[in-house]
């Protein structure tokens, strides 16, 4: 799933995996690998809330190329 594009679609594409294990390709090259996608968040919130190595991190939606479900 492409993401860098945000649309409301995209967005909605996104909310599907929440509470699933993801991995993350970002803008900056680097891979995010099998961490949990807490939150799409909502309306003014912009990022993504994840859990990866037992601390949250908060990663910028427009900083996301591709996110797929892990297996």
């Amino acid at each position: 799933m492409k993401v860098s594009d945000m649309t409301p679609r995209r967005i909605s594409e996104l909310r599907f995996l929440e509470g699933r294990r993801v991995s993350l390709a970002l803008t900056d090259g680097s891979v995010l690998d099998d961490c949990q996608l807490v939150s799409v968040g909502r309306r003014s919130v912009n990022s993504l809330w994840l859990f990866t190595n037992g601390t949250d991190t908060f990663i910028p939606l427009t900083d996301v190329i591709d996110c797929w479900a892990v297996r």
